[in-house]
């Protein structure tokens, strides 16, 4: 019985795997193709996608039109009336019906294909056979480009070669105007992030959704916007034999993404934007809060990290009860809100997510703005105009031990010996590395909260001194206190989920920490 059981399962596991198998999607390395698919309009596909050999056309159409690769765009692309290329094919972008669609791509295709053909000329498939195109290999098989990033170095790259001519990139939409070929317009002092009008996966506040609307109806998300912007203009310069960013794809679409340190000396775009901000609320209770916009400009990857709507001041759309511009989003939620990652807090949260922080930080739920209290809200709420030099903390050894022996349940295993100073030293350390973690740790007292975690520093007679573990945790399971574990649970919770969350190689067994007593000696 236990050999067929045996058999059995052998058989089941065989056949999850390899259907399991069958269903992955392999992604193909992208070499300048495209994938052909339009899921939006064509739903389930019946013969599968096709993938477009993007560059090997280019090739071949410059080839046989003894055209420069720059002149073939022509040939598959339409231009608008501004004479600008739609980088869609053959103004597919703008067709709803999936039967016009079909027809388009064959005609279009097999046309161009025969012309070559009957020029005795080396062309794809000059009829329709659909497995030529629709390759069986192909169903499985996704092809994704890294996302591109215009970060602080390419703007301000562009803003010397085009001589700060910012109306070459940036425009705003006119809603109100009512001739639409009027409506997109230069204004100086409004240039922003195209994401802001042009990425449809966020939800946007009254104002902006307008613009949105029509960005969707024209078919310009982020993607298609910037290939209609760049590839022009790149097209444009190549054309007239000057310097020209890429068009390949592959040049664009890296993958490789410079850090926030080497983009700290790149200058910011200018918007007039202040060095420091007091934020004050009008009406409000609490004291202002002196806000370095400098610093937080040089330690993002953009201002849409906290920007997150248009470039206007955070007053403009949130106030102390909520305006109907911020979503009616108030004061005290936009800045504080744990859940929003373009909040003051809710960015600050995920620093302490770090793999260097997360040991002490896995313990220690974030402060909610509602019950937060003295300490806590005057870290930043001050009422001091000018924003606190952040200094770094040095350790005393005369104050902390250097070892420290925890044998309150000895059993098994002789007492641990923890290095104390050490742990400490390298705590501080990894603090001092960070100027935000410097500011709210303040000193060295925050840095023992990460183990003494549940202790009040107003409530203890030696500040030097906190109570120990066993002053809480009871040696035996407290019946009347379920929520909190027993000392060794304690302990063991407490070390080893820091040492996973900071990723330490020891220790892994018990013997890593506490050896294991003689058996005869156990229970002397």
């Amino acid at each position: 019985m236990k050999r067929l059981f045996f058999i059995v399962f052998l058989i089941i596991t065989f056949f999850t795997v390899t259907i399991y198998s069958k269903n992955q999607i392999p992604t193909q390395e992208p070499e300048n193709m495209v994938e052909i698919a339009h899921k939006e309009i064509f739903k389930r596909l019946e013969y599968g996608k096709v993938l477009f050999e993007h560059q090997k056309h280019i090739d071949t159409m410059a080839k046989h039109l003894n055209k420069p690769k720059e002149m073939t765009c022509g040939e598959c692309h339409l231009r608008d009336k501004y004479g600008d290329y739609s980088f869609d094919f053959q103004g597919s972008g703008n067709i709803k019906s999936s039967e016009e669609l079909k027809n388009l791509y064959h005609m279009r295709c097999l046309n161009c294909h025969q012309t070559l053909s009957s020029q005795n000329k080396k062309t794809g498939p000059g009829i329709l056979s659909c497995r030529d195109c629709h390759k069986k290999e192909s169903e499985k098989v996704e092809v994704k480009y890294p996302l591109f990033e215009f970060d602080f170095s390419l703007h301000e790259k562009h803003v010397k070669k085009h001589e700060k001519d910012c109306s070459l990139c940036h425009h705003i939409y006119d809603i109100e105007e009512k001739d639409k070929s009027l409506a997109l317009v230069y204004e100086k002092g409004t240039e922003q992030s195209c994401y802001y009008c042009h990425d449809f996966t966020k939800k946007r506040g009254p104002e902006i959704s307008k613009i949105v609307k029509v960005a969707k109806e024209k078919n310009l998300d982020i993607k298609n916007a910037n290939h209609l912007l760049c590839l022009n203009c790149h097209l444009k310069n190549r054309l007239q034999a000057k310097d020209a960013g890429p068009l390949e794809c592959k040049k664009c679409h890296t993958g490789k993404y410079k850090t926030i340190e080497e983009l700290k000396d790149v200058p910011r775009p200018e918007r007039d934007q202040p060095d420091k901000v007091f934020l004050n609320i009008e009406e409000g209770k609490m004291k202002g809060v002196a806000f370095k916009h400098s610093f937080h400009e040089k330690n993002n990857r953009n201002c849409r990290v906290c920007h997150h709507e248009t470039l206007r001041a955070c007053r403009d759309c949130h106030n102390l009860k909520g305006k109907e511009e911020g979503g009616f989003v108030n004061a005290l939620t936009a800045f504080h809100s744990l859940n929003s990652e373009t909040s003051c807090q809710g960015c600050h949260k995920n620093f302490t997510r770090k793999e260097e922080c997360y040991g002490c930080h896995y313990f220690i739920p974030p402060v909610k703005a509602e019950v937060g209290k003295g300490q806590t809200c005057s870290r930043c709420h001050t009422g001091k105009k000018e924003p606190e030099v952040v200094k770094t903390f040095a350790l005393s050894s005369d104050k902390i031990k250097n070892e420290v022996t925890i044998k309150h349940i000895e059993k098994e295993f002789e007492p641990v010996k923890i290095p104390h100073y050490k742990m400490i030293k390298k705590l501080t350390d990894i603090s001092n590395q960070s100027k935000i973690a410097t500011y709210f740790h303040k000193d060295i007292d925050t840095i023992c909260r990460g183990c003494h975690h549940k202790s009040k520093e107003d409530a203890e007679s030696q500040r030097e001194r906190p109570p120990l573990c066993v002053n809480c945790h009871s040696v035996t399971f407290d019946e009347k206190a379920i929520a909190r574990p027993r000392l060794q649970a304690a302990y063991h919770s407490m070390c080893i989920k820091c040492h996973e969350t900071i990723k330490l190689e020891k220790p892994k067994k018990c013997e890593d920490c506490h050896k294991r007593k003689v058996a005869e000696n156990v229970y002397n």
